[in-house]
């Protein structure tokens, strides 16, 4: 958190305040302040070339690349879970019809058959968070990356993009901070529990119930499939 405060104020704050944005560019900025139609002055933003290149890659596509890569091993990791889940779906059903096995203990075939649900239930998780994250980061990538190829290019051909396009491609960067909350909300069950519970002050129809009754006493759990007893 502290560098997501930090490293902004090194690439944004600090050169602009003092001046390193404009460093060769600055006829152009006084070019553009006056409205020669009228004897009004605009505030001008704009970078050269070596700040906008190096703004770019440190705002974004420095993280995208490590943000890739990282979905990438959470998404190998889902599909090999994925894998798992038709494995033991496909096992359990053999074994299910498998002859001879009509003598086996009640109790062993419970606690097998809990544990595989467990797991599988375990995996589905899983694989629904990976997919709820790339949905996440597509959303990402297709709202700010219009702004930060923008922002590259322009310096390179002459500041010629018009102020319509620069303003289109900055406003659907910050409409992705908005669509957060939407798709957190509308993918995972969690997130919308909590929404209801913050915007409804907490009523308690909206929160999950507790497993464990006030009379209730437990002495053993299953935790990733092993039973252990609770002393």
């Amino acid at each position: 958190m502290g560098g997501c405060w930090v490293i902004p104020t090194f690439i944004s704050f600090l050169p602009i305040m003092q001046g390193w944005n404009s460093i060769g560019i600055d006829h152009l900025i006084e070019q553009r302040r006056h409205n020669g139609s009228s004897n009004s002055t605009s505030c001008v933003f704009m970078v050269n070339k070596p700040y906008a290149l190096t703004c770019s890659l440190v705002a974004f596509y420095i993280p995208l690349v490590l943000m890739v890569l990282a979905y990438q091993r959470i998404y190998i990791t889902a599909r090999a879970h994925a894998l798992q889940i038709s494995m033991l779906q496909r096992a359990g059903g053999a074994g299910a019809s498998t002859p001879g096995t009509s003598g086996a203990s009640p109790g062993v075939g419970a606690t097998s058959e809990s544990a595989d649900h467990q797991r599988n239930h375990r995996m589905r998780t899983e694989t629904k968070a990976a997919k709820t994250l790339c949905i996440i980061m597509g959303c990402f990538c297709l709202c700010w990356a219009p702004f930060f190829v923008t922002n590259v290019v322009d310096p390179f051909i002459g500041y010629t993009v018009p102020e319509q396009l620069w303003t289109a491609c900055l406003w659907l960067g910050y409409i992705n901070s908005m669509l957060n909350p939407i798709l957190y909300a509308f993918l995972n069950k969690s997130f919308r529990r909590a929404f209801l519970i913050i915007l409804c002050c907490g009523r308690k129809r909206y929160r999950r119930p507790s497993i464990m009754t006030s009379g209730t006493t437990c002495t053993a759990a299953q935790i990733n499939g092993s039973t252990h007893v609770l002393n």
